[in-house]
């Protein structure tokens, strides 16, 4: 019975007669004693070793909803008949024959939706007294805090993730059961020290990390990520990959670190295949398309064809071979524009400031910077040929933007000699208004303006580009 005993006694006979100031101090205390209880906001009662009601503060009156006077010398088992035979009637049976304390917490009898704390202990010989306090918003918080605790732990076991808090100024350091898991130690059996921590990494790496940690806190930074290797105490080698938060002092020292590690070996290991096959097939590609040059070179010797044939078909290929470099760099995940740029523009002129480029990183999927390095190649062959840079006041801007999944890329030239629109389109110009407009599913314009060409370029970024 959750509230079926929470009260404190009034003696009935105390209350019945209401004694006056001039008699003894005795019956003043008690008064004292009512009016003090009055004033708190817990509810407290009492009972006598018959168990009758002695006291019933204010609190309980609002509480139970009835009025002292009403149960002020009656039999508490009288009022609350229910209350036998359960944890609370225990409760008080125990504080009144073996004069002993005892509390419980439970849902309440009288309001549904709340939890009380009820605590029972002996007063004196005279009786037993009562406290009802309200724990709802506590004790849901506690059942809260249990819950995300039990999260907590099971992510942290299915994602096997160590957690570690190390004591700086005394060197203790404490682990999860997942931490020494990585480390390959038995539950329980880490030293406790983080020297024992220390003595577990790759030399080279521990003076990485503690470098690392210098610059992070000269910075001010409280937070930071790393990558090493340990050996386990069986001789094998992990990767690791962890984060730490720093806590410092009111002076700026650094008091705590807390943060979490996983073993990442299996991912180190992938990667690590994964760049020695693409760095194979990158060999592969550059010796099929030095084989592709070969072919073309014996295919279009002098005599057959013209020389600015061979050399525009060269051109193409390197340009073809720098965007596969590029993209290799980046696991042919992506290459950013600004180096597929860059490099296309190399071979066509000498980095005298001729050329600017400008805008923000955009990283183009493998497609569309292969097609995007060929535009560009055709685009300086151009130049250099009866464009910008075929005179030595020429200039070339190049920007480009991105916005909502568009990439939008402007080239310019100026100070070259006056353009004259073609009478028909050449190889080049289909390639860029034809070819790169299909592979970057976008648009190509060019603008043969007298005072140079402007080309505009309109592509998803998205990777289907």
């Amino acid at each position: 019975m959750g509230d079926g005993g929470a009260a404190v006694w009034l003696d009935p006979h105390m209350a019945a007669k209401r004694p006056k100031p001039q008699e003894t101090s005795e019956i003043s205390a008690a008064e004292r004693l009512a009016a003090i209880l009055d004033g708190i906001s817990d509810v407290y009662y009492a009972i006598d070793r018959e168990g009758r009601f002695t006291l019933f503060n204010r609190a309980a009156e609002a509480f139970f909803g009835a009025k002292r006077e009403q149960l002020l010398g009656r039999s508490f088992w009288e009022v609350f008949p229910q209350g036998r035979g359960t944890e609370f009637g225990r409760l008080i049976e125990r504080a009144t024959v073996q004069r002993k304390s005892g509390r419980m917490t439970a849902p309440s009898a009288l309001r549904p939706g709340r939890t009380v704390e009820l605590r029972v202990a002996p007063i004196g010989d005279e009786g037993v007294g009562v406290a009802i306090d309200d724990v709802t918003e506590r004790t849901e918080a506690e059942r809260a805090l249990r819950r995300s605790r039990e999260r907590l732990d099971l992510a942290v076991g299915a994602h096997a993730i160590g957690i570690f808090d190390w004591d700086v100024p005394s060197g203790v350091a404490v682990w999860s059961p997942e931490m020494e898991d990585i480390f390959g130690l038995a539950r329980g059996t880490f030293e406790g020290h983080t020297d024992h921590f220390r003595r577990r990494v790759m030399p080279e790496d521990l003076a990485q990390i503690q470098a690392e940690t210098e610059a992070a806190h000269a910075a001010g930074r409280d937070l930071m990520k790393y990558e090493f290797r340990i050996i386990r105490d069986d001789g094998a080698i992990r990767w690791i990959e962890g984060a730490a938060r720093f806590v410092f002092d009111k002076d700026g020292s650094l008091q705590r670190v807390v943060g979490t590690n996983i073993d990442i070996h299996e991912r180190k290991v992938a990667e690590e295949h994964q760049r020695l096959l693409l760095n194979e097939l990158n060999h592969r590609v550059k010796n099929t398309l030095a084989i592709v040059q070969a072919i073309a070179w014996q295919s279009l010797r002098a005599g057959m064809v013209p020389a600015s044939v061979r050399e525009s078909f060269e051109g193409r290929l390197a340009a073809l071979s720098a965007a596969h470099d590029v993209l290799t760099q980046q696991n042919w995940e992506a290459a950013e524009i600004g180096r597929i740029i860059a490099m296309s523009m190399a071979p066509h002129h000498a980095g005298d400031g001729r050329v600017t480029m400008e805008g923000p990183r955009v990283d183009l999927p493998p497609k569309s910077a292969v097609a995007l390095s060929l535009a560009v190649h055709e685009l300086a062959t151009n130049a250099v040929k009866y464009g910008a840079l075929s005179t030595p006041q020429g200039r070339i801007d190049v920007r480009w933007s991105a916005d909502a999944g568009w990439l939008r890329l402007t080239w310019r030239e100026d100070g070259g000699p006056p353009v004259l629109y073609p009478a028909r389109r050449g190889f080049g110009a289909r390639l860029l208004e034809q070819g790169l407009a299909d592979e970057l599913r976008g648009v190509v314009r060019l603008e043969f303006r007298p005072a140079g060409l402007v080309c505009e370029v309109e592509a998803q970024l998205d990777e289907g580009a």
